[in-house]
């Protein structure tokens, strides 16, 4: 009970049942699930077959206890696979499943739930190689316990064993969603990749499934027909995957996988089943839908056209080129059908990328417009505030000094006084100016426009003083959204450019809590080598904001793109790749480029 006594929440000195108490009350719902799984193997093994019952507990609470030690009792649970097949291999009883053949519903979900473990919990060097002792363990039980009943046809095989990858592509992929949900600054900095997949994971799973659903079917097929097609498959999936970065690659890459499929099976004497439009598989038509989806929104518009014609024309050799072993697929109207089905399928996916073009294209002219509309309208405003405040006191100063020149050389003292009002109207000029500059800033937050205003020389602490500040500060009847600061600068940084990113930090935060809808994750990423300093701002929104830039009162957009042109940096600022909002700052650091923003 070693392990129940550190679990979180638990007194050291408590006594042993409490702690096993709240240590199941932290995960009550796998703790029933497996419970109700082992009642009922428990009663079909009341027979002949409960010598099975030692091993089937044991991985019950190996799945319980892998919370804590996920390593070790998933080592534990590949050990007890086996010595519970050898015990029913040594006494010749028959093994009840679902899904997995020759595996009890008990044995599967906690594989499954140990699995979830090792990926949310424990590093990857560690998780995959304890994974593979599971799997391995669990194929070799199969194998073993299968010769010891009836005889399984291949195709029970290989349904067990697409079932089993999709449960553990499932099962890993969740782990490491939800370890990404985790704060881990250092472990879990963001990489293209990494953004990619984990936007594209609900991609991922449907095309998982549609890749087991196709090798899963009933059918006369092959061995090699099988693998051929699930090869067309897996690759047509990753293709379109990673179709959001490459469209156009992407597609004229699915196109040529799909050609050279239907020469394959056509060369080679293969052939498949019917499927939705001909022997095309199920997994490839729908990656090849999403390929043109992607081509259509990000694509420009010949490349586009290009890309679609290509999977197109793709799937038209391959309906008349890759053999149909069904002999009900042979007349003319077979062939309508599916060139019918497929024309249906190709104005749905032009028609979700053309939508999803058109609201991008929205977006951007909005933006757009609002900039500009805030530009014209802070001209206005520093014109009348320039005229009706600083102009006064500086024609003051105009005048006595012009006053004290008359009358230098006939009255000194004159001359000195007017000198002394001088200075004090310069006084007031410069409070006055102070003002316009912060009223031109617009409203911000509480906490905020302090943190930027004691900005001192060391950037990394001004924005951790800044992020703790956003955090304490509840905005209207919500407290503020979670915000994540990885900050790795290595070297110094110029006052006014480490100023002009912590002001960047300053107004997308800001931004994000005014305007961004159901925002619950703000991430700030700044970072420098030895040329230019990188600031990225994103949140998780729906990157719909509540009132266009400008409608608040406020002219953050214009103002940081401002600050970070005079200082010869890049500026972008729009939707996210899919959802949120993302602000990216590029400043250079070299003194050369900082002499742009005083001239």
């Amino acid at each position: 009970m070693s392990n129940i006594a550190t679990s979180p929440g638990t007194e050291p000195s408590a006594p042993w049942w409490r702690r096993l108490g709240l240590f199941l009350r932290s995960q009550w719902i796998f703790a029933g699930l497996l419970g109700l799984f082992w009642l009922g193997d428990t009663l079909g093994l009341l027979d002949d077959d409960s010598v099975l019952l030692p091993g089937i507990t044991a991985m019950a609470l190996l799945a319980i206890l892998g919370r804590r030690a996920p390593v070790w009792c998933g080592l534990a649970a590949a050990v007890v696979l086996g010595c519970t097949t050898v015990v029913g291999r040594l006494s010749g009883v028959h093994f009840h499943s679902l899904g997995l053949i020759t595996i009890t519903p008990t044995e599967n979900l906690a594989g499954l739930l140990l699995v979830l473990y090792l990926f949310r919990f424990r590093p990857l060097h560690k998780a995959i190689p304890v994974t593979a002792v599971l799997v391995v363990s669990c194929v070799a039980s199969v194998l073993v316990r299968a010769h010891m009943s009836v005889v399984y046809p291949p195709i029970v095989f290989g349904q067990t064993l697409s079932f089993g990858f999709l449960q553990l592509m499932l099962t890993a992929g969740t782990g490491i969603y939800l370890r990404s949900r985790r704060s881990a600054p250092e472990e879990s900095r963001d990489t293209p990749l990494r953004a990619l997949v984990r936007r594209q994971w609900p991609v991922i799973a449907v095309l998982s499934v549609l890749v087991v659903l196709e090798f899963t079917k009933n059918g006369e097929d092959s061995l090699i027909s099988g693998f051929v097609l699930l090869l067309c498959g897996v690759v047509m999936s990753v293709l379109a995957v990673f179709g959001p970065v490459r469209p156009f690659e992407a597609s004229v890459l699915g196109a040529t996988a799909l050609v050279l499929t239907s020469l394959m099976m056509r060369f080679w004497g293969l052939s498949t089943e019917v499927a939705m439009i001909g022997g095309i598989p199920i997994s490839a038509t729908g990656a090849g839908m999403l390929l043109v989806t992607y081509a259509t929104r990000h694509a420009e518009p010949r490349r586009a056209v290009l890309a679609g014609a290509a999977l197109v024309g793709s799937a038209l050799f391959a309906l008349l080129v890759m053999p149909v072993s069904s002999s009900s697929f042979s007349d003319f109207t077979d062939y309508l059908q599916s060139i019918f089905i497929g024309g249906l399928f190709l104005v749905i996916s032009v028609g979700t990328g053309l939508y999803f073009r058109a609201r991008d294209t929205e977006r951007a002219k909005t933006v757009r417009s609002a900039v500009s509309d805030a530009q014209q309208a802070e001209r206005m405003a520093l014109a009348r505030e320039l005229h009706d405040v600083v102009a006064h006191h500086v024609t003051g100063i105009v005048v006595q000094a012009q006053a004290a020149q008359m009358v230098a050389e006939k009255n000194p003292k004159a001359a000195t006084d007017a000198l002394a009002r001088i200075a004090d109207s310069g006084t007031e000029a410069l409070t006055a100016m102070r003002r316009l500059v912060a009223s031109m800033r617009g409203a911000e937050p509480a906490g905020a426009s302090a943190a930027t205003e004691q900005a001192t020389t060391d950037l990394e602490a001004d924005l951790e003083a800044l992020v703790n500040a956003t955090r304490r500060v509840p905005v209207g009847d919500h407290r503020p959204t979670t915000v994540d600061l990885r900050i790795d600068l290595g070297r110094e940084i110029p006052p006014e450019v480490a100023r002009s990113t912590l002001r960047v930090v300053q107004e997308s935060l800001t931004n994000a809590e005014k305007h961004a809808l159901d925002a619950s994750y703000v991430q700030i990423d700044v970072h420098a080598d030895p040329v230019n300093i990188y600031a990225r701002i994103t949140d998780d929104g729906t990157a719909v904001r509540q009132q266009p830039v400008g409608g608040s009162g406020g002219y953050g957009l214009v103002g940081m793109r401002e600050r970070i042109e005079l200082l010869g940096g890049r500026f972008r600022a729009g939707p996210g790749d899919h959802v949120g909002w993302c602000v990216e700052a590029v400043l250079p650091l070299a003194e050369q480029n900082r002499e742009v923003g005083q001239r």
